[in-house]
């Protein structure tokens, strides 16, 4: 049983990996269709956080993992409390974030004062969905046991995500401080936090990429700070992913060693208790 559920969750996993990348890069493809209806990036991050919540969604017959929990061992049905656990939390942040980027855009149209004051919780809480869906991958990506294709797809998925969460933070900097921004007038009724959201996105992930944009002025205290913390967090996540490729096999090696050891341990063990058995 518990072989088959390891089974079944790795293949939830791989196909989390999957759809998060195929998504993110078809956003990325998008971005100038975007900036004709601005509005549709908001939708976008919440596909793109929505990608799990999906996946995992008990709705699906293959997702129901319940059946699981009266035949497994005390260690496993802790282990499958944990993945529930974080779907219950995933589903809660993400129905948040849904309620508050309706709440600010909706703002942003009507009330720009309230938009302004309603910037701070917009971000926090998509910060921490962001986050949260990033250290739940990272985790994921550690206990795989291969390296393999959709392991690299998720690595991948990944890396983009902290542009993505990047693109959240830079965007409502551009509610609290125009000026920090270096943006062109468009010929648009639309505010300035929904108009100019996907070049927003584009100068994250030039911040991430190190290349650097001149869409942000980092004479300005936050925005130089958001931008270093990108770049940051972007280059930390590169190099923890190296070192866990590099220090994948050695882990495998030494745990077929000890596999080994044990099983001769076991083969010597067991002539012994023969011959004892005899003797009696």
């Amino acid at each position: 049983m518990n072989t088959v559920l390891l089974r079944q969750l790795l293949q939830q996993r791989h196909n989390y990996y999957r759809a998060l990348l195929v998504i993110e890069v078809l956003v990325l493809i998008s971005l100038s269709t975007l900036q004709r209806a601005p509005q549709l990036l908001g939708v976008a991050y919440l596909v793109i956080s929505g990608v799990g919540v999906l996946l995992d969604s008990p709705l699906l017959p293959q997702h129901r993992l319940e059946s699981y929990v009266g035949n497994l061992s005390p260690r496993w049905r802790h282990r499958l409390s944990r993945v529930l656990v974080r779907r219950q939390l995933m589903v809660v942040g993400w129905l948040s974030c849904l309620v508050m980027e309706v709440l600010w855009q909706g703002a942003l149209m009507l009330s720009p004062a309230l938009a302004v004051q309603l910037s701070a919780p917009h971000l926090v809480v998509w910060v921490l969905l962001l986050l949260f869906l990033l250290w739940s991958l990272v985790n994921a990506l550690a206990e795989e046991p291969v390296f393999n294709g959709s392991v690299l797809m998720g690595a991948a998925a990944g890396y983009l995500l902290v542009g993505f969460a990047g693109g959240v933070v830079l965007n409502s900097l551009l509610v609290l401080d125009p000026a920090a921004f270096a943006l062109p007038v468009l010929p648009s009724a639309l505010p300035a936090g929904i108009a100019h959201a996907p070049t927003v996105l584009g100068a994250a992930f030039g911040c991430l990429t190190t290349l650097g944009t001149p869409v942000l002025k980092l004479d300005h205290v936050a925005v130089q700070t958001a931008a270093v913390a990108i770049a940051a967090v972007g280059q930390l996540y590169i190099a923890i992913l190296i070192a866990g490729v590099l220090s994948k096999p050695r882990q495998l090696a030494e745990l077929r060693k000890a596999q080994l050891r044990r099983s001769a341990s076991a083969v010597t063990r067991s002539p012994r208790r023969v011959q004892r058995r005899r003797l009696s």
